[in-house]
């Protein structure tokens, strides 16, 4: 039998079977996929004065028929079509589509009948190799998150009702897609009809072959979505038993991976910022191919030193063999499968991605690799150089070079522990604010927060304390703005108009009478005049600086205001919303914030908490003891990354 090239109208492929294998990649076609689709069909049906001959043609279907022998395999029957199967090498993704607009227009537009019943067929099936309840949740697809697959087509049935929602006449728009799809070009009306190209391969084409070619020349598809089908050729394994058994284990894997990937808090702890690759394995296999691009570079300086020329041109060689390209990781794949490959390779490149994403998972779930790595990730280090440090050493060994590599972040930081004569330890960290500095203070104070939530771990497991940890949510942190605020507000002066001024006084003494009951009516009235009288003689800085005194704030220290025990960190928003408000006011917005369930990081909430008042808030101010004590903390907690010393 040769291939080939015909062109089916819908119809012509209603009640047939289909069948995707495990080499496919899932549904993933968007809402902006399913409405030109849509769209386009829905012009075609409405286009007058069609010519006789002229039809709506989709891109072409590339399948191949399934022998008894691969039914039986694959367990496959249906009461369609004698029993008759077309594995699905390209276009599944049109092919599903068109499936899940059916089961729309039969639910919505039959009221109770069937498609049999009105048009003489049924619909086609689709079973999956590797996703069996994909099969009868395309009957009827509902909202659902279980798969990576299932949630793609409840989105497409979603779209789909959508965008008929948005036209008027919502059964004739209906009744005109129907027609289209399910009348053949013998009893076509005037809507026309849609046909695609069916290209059949022969039985002894090897149909992922095939789909690798037809996507090497279009590119359609993912790196990862190629390398997925590389990893499920049948030819890669023993015997048609271990193929099958294998393929199913690698796809199951496979999905395992992509699901866990899809856990943003879970991504965004190994990402910097936003990454919309489109399948996100990808992340990984593009890690692996960058590691083998490196280790090659090595070895050809390696060989250099020592004139192997031999070993410089086979490195030379392997690198320009997979290029620079966007499917640069496909091809370093590729051409491990092209020259011949036996079970135990397959095995061996397979559980080497496992590996990989095995030590992710292992990452992510020991809190104190978490949130060391995040914070790593967080400044810029490369992955790829913190799985080099993971592999062949011990735990303790890798938390130890987490915690060296986070140290040389800090070296430029001086840092002094000055013990007093009751042997109390002070901190005195260099590190002043300023535009240039700002970065370097995020660090710290990102780092600060990070190393007082491992803390905390450290002393559940010493007390045995079965409680929960707590995760810094870095998903919230690198996808927000965040803010070196100053907790006693730095600016002398930037209010110059009125009505700033005038709000600023409000809010500021109405939050201060809350706490300090010595406030005399002189102050009240010179305010009151103030708010109510924009001719006022009254000067707004004498005010101002009235109650800044009786709030008890650092007012002529700009050493004090401008170091680290005066700083923390805060959410952009946040901190634009008060300004340079006094303490109590910034905690009570603060508090009210914390409440409506904004993220505030916890060394954040304990300033203003006043967590470092060592005599039980005593004052609700934020003072010079504030300060020290606050600064102290930082040091204390920070001591081993600042490289502290005692003087």
């Amino acid at each position: 039998m040769t291939n080939t090239i015909t062109l089916k109208s819908i119809n012509d492929i209603l009640e047939k079977n289909f069948y995707i294998p495990s080499y496919q990649r899932g549904y993933r076609w968007t809402n902006q996929n399913v409405e030109d689709l849509l769209n386009d069909i829905y012009t075609f049906s409405r286009k007058r004065n069609k010519s006789e001959q002229e039809f709506y043609c989709l891109q072409p279907i590339v399948v191949k028929k399934l022998n008894p022998t691969q039914l039986e395999e694959r367990k496959l029957e249906s009461v369609f079509d004698n029993n008759n199967w077309y594995e699905v090498v390209d276009g599944q993704q049109r092919l599903t589509t068109i499936r899940i607009l059916l089961a729309y227009l039969v639910k919505k537009h039959l009221s109770g009948e069937t498609l049999k019943s009105e048009y003489g067929k049924n619909e086609f099936q689709i079973e999956y190799e590797t996703r069996k309840n994909s099969k009868e949740f395309l009957k009827e697809p509902t909202e659902s998150s279980e798969t990576i697959d299932l949630y793609h087509i409840s989105e497409a049935y979603k779209a789909i009702d959508n965008w008929f929602q948005e036209h008027e006449q919502q059964r004739s728009v209906r009744e005109s897609l129907l027609r289209t799809l399910v009348h053949t070009m013998e009893n076509k009306e005037q809507e026309g009809i849609v046909q695609i190209i069916w290209y059949e391969i022969n039985d002894s084409t090897n149909p992922i072959e095939t789909f690798i070619r037809i996507n090497m020349g279009k590119i359609p598809l993912t790196n990862s979505e190629l390398i997925k089908a590389l990893f499920l050729q049948k030819r890669n394994f023993e015997n048609k038993e271990v193929a099958e058994l294998r393929q199913i284990e690698i796809a199951s894997e496979w999905d395992r991976m992509e699901y866990s990937f899809q856990n943003d808090d879970f991504w965004w702890f190994l990402n910097k910022g936003e990454n919309d690759i489109p399948a996100r394995i990808e992340f990984l296999l593009d890690l692996i191919c960058k590691i083998a691009i490196s280790n090659a570079n090595q070895e050809i300086e390696k060989a250099k030193k020592n004139k192997e020329n031999e070993i410089i041109e086979e490195k030379q060689k392997f690198i320009k063999a997979i290029g620079t390209d966007k499917h640069a990781t496909f091809r370093y794949f590729y051409n491990k499968f092209s020259n011949g490959i036996t079970i135990s390779d397959v095995v061996k490149e397979w559980n080497d991605i496992k590996d990989y994403f095995l030590a992710f998972e292992e990452w992510y779930e020991k809190p104190i690799w978490y949130h060391y790595i995040g914070f790593l990730i967080y400044c810029g280090n490369d992955i790829s150089d913190i799985y080099k440090l993971y592999r062949n050493t011990t735990k303790e060994g890798f938390t130890q070079k987490l915690k060296s590599s986070i140290k040389t972040r800090f070296e430029k930081v001086e840092c002094e522990k000055i013990k007093n004569d009751e042997s109390v330890q002070t901190y005195n960290i260099e590190l002043e604010f300023s535009n240039k500095n700002k970065p370097k203070i995020r660090e710290l104070l990102l780092l600060y927060n990070l190393q007082f939530i491992v803390n905390q771990y450290e002393n559940i497991l010493d007390k045995n304390n079965s409680q929960t940890h707590l995760k810094f949510p870095f998903k919230i942190f690198k996808k927000e703005s965040w803010d070196v605020e100053h907790i006693d507000s730095f600016t002398s002066n930037t209010l110059t108009s009125y009505e700033t001024q005038k709000e600023w006084l409000k809010i500021s003494f109405n939050d201060l009478k809350k706490i300090n009951n010595k406030i005399d009516n002189k102050l009240d009235s010179s305010i009151s005049e103030f708010t109510s009288n924009p001719e006022s003689d009254i000067e707004f800085s004498e005010l101002r600086n009235e109650i800044i005194e009786l709030a008890g704030e650092v007012v002529n220290d700009e050493d004090m205001k401008n170091g680290i025990g005066n700083l923390t960190l805060l959410n952009a928003d946040i901190n634009r919303s008060y300004g340079n408000s006094l303490f109590p006011t910034k905690r009570r917005i603060i508090i009210e914030k914390d409440n409506e369930g904004k993220f505030i990081p916890i060394c954040t909430k304990h300033v203003f908490l006043k967590y470092f008042d060592k005599h039980g808030i005593s004052s609700p101010n934020w003072e010079e003891d504030d300060i020290i004590n606050y600064q102290n903390n930082i040091g204390e907690i920070l001591s081993f990354f600042l490289n502290a010393k005692t003087k």
